[in-house]
């Protein structure tokens, strides 16, 4: 039953409701703000016990319950039966799947329809028309927002299935592409993992919906160690977990619901991201935990007898012979030796989680681990700290992936164009390194410049990635020639992007000026 109530003047004790009801064969599960969910039988007299239980708790505490707003949900009822409870409780009948505090409640894996609503909210903030406003950088603070934002409380609950995720993505990746002056879709000018990156390692830093559902469902793993007597852990232990053998929880079976098997699905992420505080060493198990848990990657398989299976850590060490097969490379030594080595003591053996400093489990620190696993660090990174604007800092971080729209990139795309650089006017394909250094007029904007904040910035034969390294080299991190180098990147694009589309131009003098003026301003307010 979903019953509504009014604000409470006083309430009797929840723990006291719960143990009445409890008695009666029924259990308070669910309990938000002024929304109840009791899960009760239809057998004999329960629904009658049930409604005597809710009317003498109206009258002790002052509380009435709005008929209006309060359903019945039938499971396996005959008609009959789902008419006399509505007729009984004098409320209205419902049926699965409906919400609940946010969520979709269904009998099993919720269907299309209950993330199709996620999906269109999402829609909703990210449109077209709203990107049209807003640079590039804006969009991708937007996008950030609202991605970590609204399906966060679906991700904590619920493995997203890929095509939810593809759906997201392809929302986002046209919100933040935005569209062409004609209308089409936008050009894609960097990959999506890269721009789904950490900023450390070259991307954007935009949040990977993948990564982050993995993440946020992992806590439910930490809660059964963490929390042992909290009423999730309890629940799945007695569902679970094995009676005959002292199976730790990240071996219980793979029965049960869709939500318990998708926890299953996480088991090895889970064991890579804690390790075990060994101490008496008899609640860590020598195959499970983390030290033990080398198995995946040193011994292969664990033997499946049980017995061996799942013994403890302490008692596996008069017999570490007989579990571990031999010869030994030289890593499995090196393990088999540390293992040896340690001393055990009375007290209890402590999970901690891995990515974290104070060893408890932080949706952030694993989100981290896993985005930037298998990745190199980015080495232009320092790009964000610069003091210039956001814009800017996009600019620079796509001319370091090469990915600005020049003619190189047309013609991959072919998009065909006049080979001509429109800032010297030779009859000349257009690459970065052309545009942005060998360029006459570039080449001799660098001079100017470099005699003004007195550095050498010309770098005729690099590429713009190793130049930009080179040049930032040379300065000290948000110093005044560090803004200079950035800006002069920037409107050295701006200048060849408006005699392109605008048939403008600006003199050398007023660009070298411009520049110099802009860095002071982005000094004083970036």
């Amino acid at each position: 039953m979903h019953a509504t109530m009014s604000s409470p003047k006083s309430l009797p004790s929840k723990s006291r409701v719960s143990s009445i009801l409890s008695e009666l064969a029924f259990q308070v599960s669910l309990e938000y703000a002024d929304d109840t969910l009791i899960f009760s039988t239809a057998k004999r007299n329960a629904p009658a016990s049930l409604l005597s239980v809710l009317n003498n708790f109206s009258l002790a505490s002052g509380i009435t319950i709005n008929d209006g707003k309060s359903s019945v949900i039938p499971f396996n009822l005959t008609h009959q039966q789902c008419n006399s409870i509505q007729a009984l409780f004098n409320c209205n009948l419902s049926t699965l799947p409906l919400s609940y505090l946010g969520l979709p409640l269904t009998k099993g894996r919720p269907d299309r329809a209950a993330f199709q609503a996620l999906i269109d909210r999402i829609h909703a903030k990210l449109q077209g028309w709203k990107g049209a406003l807003l640079s590039r950088a804006g969009r991708i603070v937007l996008a950030k927002a609202v991605l970590s934002s609204i399906p966060v409380f679906y991700m904590s609950v619920f493995k997203f299935p890929m095509w939810v995720i593809r759906d997201i993505d392809k929302i986002t990746r046209g919100f933040i592409w935005g569209k062409s002056a004609t209308g089409t879709r936008g050009l894609p000018l960097l990959a999506w993992d890269r721009v789904c990156s950490p900023k450390s390692c070259g991307g954007f830093g935009l949040i990977n919906l993948h990564l982050q559902n993995i993440t946020l469902l992992l806590r439910w793993w930490w809660r059964i160690y963490d929390a042992p007597d909290s009423q999730w852990a309890t629940i799945t232990s007695l569902l679970y977990a094995k009676r005959d053998t002292n199976v730790p929880p990240i071996g219980w079976n793979g029965g049960g619901s869709f939500f318990w098997k998708d926890l299953l699905a996480l088991r090895l992420y889970f064991q890579l991201s804690t390790h075990t505080d060994i101490q008496s060493g008899k609640q860590n198990l020598f195959w499970f935990d983390s030290l033990g848990g080398n198995r995946f990657f040193l011994f292969g398989s664990e033997p499946t007898h049980l017995p061996r299976r799942y013994i403890s850590l302490a008692n596996a060490m008069p017999i570490l012979s007989h579990l571990l097969p031999a010869p030994f490379t030289r890593e499995q030594a090196e393990w088999t030796h540390t293992v040896a080595s340690l001393n055990f003591n009375n007290n209890n053996d402590c999970l901690k989680w891995r990515w974290s400093s104070d060893g408890a489990y932080s949706a952030s620190s694993v989100y981290k681990a896993l985005s930037m696993a298998g990745k190199q660090t980015f080495p232009l990174k320092r790009i964000w700290t610069i003091k210039v604007t956001p814009s800017i800092k996009c600019f620079l971080v796509l001319l370091a992936h090469n990915r600005l729209m020049t003619q190189e990139q047309l013609r991959r795309r072919k998009i065909p164009f006049e080979e001509k650089c429109v800032l010297c006017g030779q009859s000349i394909w257009e690459t970065t390194s052309h545009l942005f250094l060998s360029c006459v007029f570039s080449n001799s904007l660098w001079i100017k410049l470099g005699h003004t904040i007195g550095t050498n910035m010309v770098y005729q034969d690099s590429n713009c990635s190793q130049a930009l390294i080179e040049m930032l080299k040379l300065t000290a991190p948000k110093s005044f020639k560090e803004t200079v180098i950035a800006t002069a990147f920037w409107e050295i694009w701006l200048e060849r992007n408006n005699r392109v589309f605008r048939q403008e131009s600006r003199p050398l003098n007023v660009i070298h000026d411009w520049i110099v003026g802009e860095a002071t301003m982005f000094r004083k307010y970036c």
